[in-house]
């Protein structure tokens, strides 16, 4: 008996891999390869062609397509089907989501979410009534318990412009309100002495590469002046606007490279970081995403060392912080230094 039930689970497993197989096709312009079906079932090579194959064999629709790529990919040429059906808990998962990015200065994207919800419905139209009704439920146990936390407001026109600049590779032009101050000693031309305060904002000509969403969102392009890659804060630029003048984007530069070397947005020399954490948080440690690069080792006294290659940036520097006495900076010299300094510069002012 114990048998029939594992011989009809791995059955429905199967199916369940081939239905998700046939939605996949249909979303995926480019189709997929059998290298891709062997990632996303966990199967062999001589599997994945078998469900390809059962694929082909159900609906003739489904092709070689021809891409750029020499790798042989597959999918529907001509008209899709339906297959189709989402849950209220789908649907509720996706508001829950639109109320994050509300809160996360990201309304750009809700009106894109709006759209998908809808469609996301209509797919259900006969069972609409009771998802609805379901939804309600979930929202209204769930949809609270988003954290609001304090963020900057961002001018959504912003982010359209840069969009903009994006699709087209074109130039952007922007007011930008830098963080240096000036020196208490400057003196003006006439002689008098500045008070402290921050620098004039700047007009900055740019190449625009890509937008990084974290808990501060950043513009990264290369700057026209020195030629470098920077990051700019959303929230300190005004006045933007696209400049009709295109650019060749730097083929050897890649923005998730980029971004995964790094500790947040802020780049530098890239150095091995070690950190131990004590037994009594290694249950949470080892659940937590501290860098794409990043390796655990749990000792024999179950503390945690972990791992991974970044520069060193304040962002660092806060993220360790914030796990308080339970946290070691094993290496290098440099962090340990650096922490040391912020605590002190935190304490001076009181």
């Amino acid at each position: 008996m114990k048998n029939n039930l594992e011989d009809n689970t791995f059955r429905m497993e199967r199916l369940s891999h081939i239905i998700d197989l046939i939605m996949t096709m249909q979303a995926k312009t480019q189709g997929v390869s059998l290298a891709e079906i062997q990632e996303m079932y966990s199967v062999s090579r001589r599997t994945a062609q078998r469900m390809k194959d059962v694929v082909m064999d159900l609906f003739p629709q489904v092709v070689e397509l021809q891409t750029n790529s020499k790798i042989k990919k597959w999918g529907f040429k001509g008209k899709a089907i339906n297959l189709y059906n989402f849950s209220s808990d789908d649907i509720a998962d996706l508001i829950s989501i639109k109320e994050l990015c509300k809160i996360n200065n990201l309304e750009n994207k809700t009106a894109v979410l709006d759209r998908v919800i809808n469609s996301v419905k209509s797919a259900n139209n006969p069972n609409l009534t009771s998802i609805e009704t379901d939804m309600e439920v979930l929202l209204e146990t769930e949809g609270y318990a988003i954290k609001q936390c304090a963020s900057f407001n961002i001018d959504p026109t912003i982010l359209k412009t840069i969009r903009t600049a994006l699709k087209s590779m074109k130039v952007l032009s922007f007011n930008y309100q830098s963080k240096d101050f000036y020196n208490l000693e400057e003196k003006n031309l006439a002689g008098f002495r500045i008070q402290k305060g921050l620098q004039p904002k700047k007009e900055i000509l740019v190449e625009p590469y890509g937008i990084l969403y974290s808990e501060r969102h950043y513009l990264v392009a290369k700057d026209i002046k020195n030629n470098k890659i920077k990051h700019y804060l959303l929230h300190r630029i005004s006045d933007i606007k696209v400049i009709e003048k295109y650019f060749e984007p730097d083929v050897n530069f890649n923005l998730k490279e980029w971004a995964n070397s790094h500790f947040g947005v802020f780049n530098g020399e890239i150095v091995d970081i070690k950190l131990k954490f004590k037994k009594e948080i290694a249950d949470d440690v080892l659940k937590y995403n501290f860098h794409p690069t990043q390796k655990f080792q749990q000792l024999k006294n179950c503390a945690v060392i972990v791992t991974f290659k970044s520069s060193i940036s304040k962002v660092l520097i806060w993220n360790i912080f914030k796990w308080g006495t339970n946290v070691e900076i094993i290496a290098p010299k440099e962090l340990k230094e650096g922490y040391k300094n912020y605590l002190a510069e935190v304490l001076s002012n009181y």
